[in-house]
């Protein structure tokens, strides 16, 4: 006995398809929802812990409504921490000594050692990250304008460490920030290990060669030069990058000369002066990039590394 042929109208059919098509819709809908809401809360996770009050190197409680998203350096040392954190392209405005990364050298300029605090509120920043000293007269200004100014002062390398974390905090960039200065203090530690059985070598750090203007002590060239083991000629200068007795550093008798640029490394291996020193007698005159051994970013951790292959013999 054969089975009834069941004919299916094409209104049916037509309704089967609506019906389908509807599904469809509404399953769209469902993950364009899902999609949105995860947009949502992941916008809501960026934006938590703002506003955040937190203290910066003056001790001044410093309010950050919202996550930053025009900022403007007044320092070399902060923009640095800024790219290295990934806020690049968050940074509206830096001094025209901000070249490193060569990004940095194009963006809009404010000033150099003197800031321009107009030109700092035409770009209409929401944060402004200065050093606590070099910029003090400008904080002041921008702050009686009523911008949101945090300072950092970072005397050691520690302290680097400590500054990149806070200024990873108050960008929403923490998890990056905690990555970078821990790379910083991991690599601090290596070489200073490496450094700890190595016989000791007195050296000489030169900011200018003449007239002679050196590290002293207080400085970051000072800290790296004790973590690779070695001792600072200077050890008993004035704070900070002053001058010194060309006279007391040649009777000193340095075993290596550190100097940033050529034309100083020529000058002392072409001087007759300090020709008797070991370090001139021995050719270990050697050129650093000041950046790597002055200004306090992460890339300290890369002069420290020059130095001390440069006093591996």
């Amino acid at each position: 006995m054969k089975k009834p042929v069941v004919r299916v109208s094409n209104a049916l059919r037509l309704d089967r398809r609506v019906i389908t098509a509807g599904r469809k819709e509404r399953f769209t809908r469902y993950l364009l929802a899902l999609a949105f809401l995860f947009t949502l809360s992941s916008m809501c996770a960026c934006s938590a812990g703002f506003p955040l009050r937190v203290r910066d190197s003056r001790g001044e409680l410093v309010v950050i409504r919202r996550k930053p998203v025009r900022i403007v350096s007044l320092a070399p040392s902060n923009t640095e921490i800024l790219y290295a954190i990934g806020l690049g392209n968050k940074v509206v405005g830096v001094t025209k000594y901000c070249n490193y990364p060569p990004d940095a050298a194009k963006k809009t300029k404010i000033g150099d050692a003197q800031i321009n605090t107009e030109a700092v509120v035409a770009l209409k920043p929401d944060l402004v990250l200065a050093h606590a000293v070099l910029n003090d007269t400008a904080i002041l200004r921008l702050e009686k304008l009523g911008l949101t100014v945090f300072a950092v002062n970072p005397r050691t390398l520690g302290e680097i460490a400590r500054d990149i974390r806070t200024i990873g905090k108050i960008t929403g960039r923490p998890r990056t920030a905690e990555k970078v200065a821990s790379k910083l203090e991991t690599t601090i530690k290596r070489i200073s290990a490496s450094c700890a059985k190595r016989p000791p070598r007195k050296v000489l750090v030169v900011i200018q060669s003449n007239p002679l203007w050196v590290a002293g002590p207080k400085t970051f060239v000072d800290e790296m030069i004790r973590l690779v083991h070695a001792s600072n000629v200077a050890f008993d200068a004035r704070l900070g990058f002053v001058t010194f007795s060309k006279e007391l550093a040649i009777a000193r008798n340095p075993d290596v000369i550190i100097v940033g640029t050529k034309s100083d490394a020529d000058y002392f291996l072409k001087s007759r002066e300090w020709k008797v020193t070991n370090a001139v007698k021995n050719r270990r005159v050697y050129v650093i990039k000041s950046d790597l051994m002055t200004r306090a970013g992460p890339r300290l951790a890369e002069g420290l590394a020059e130095l001390a292959k440069r006093l591996d013999y």
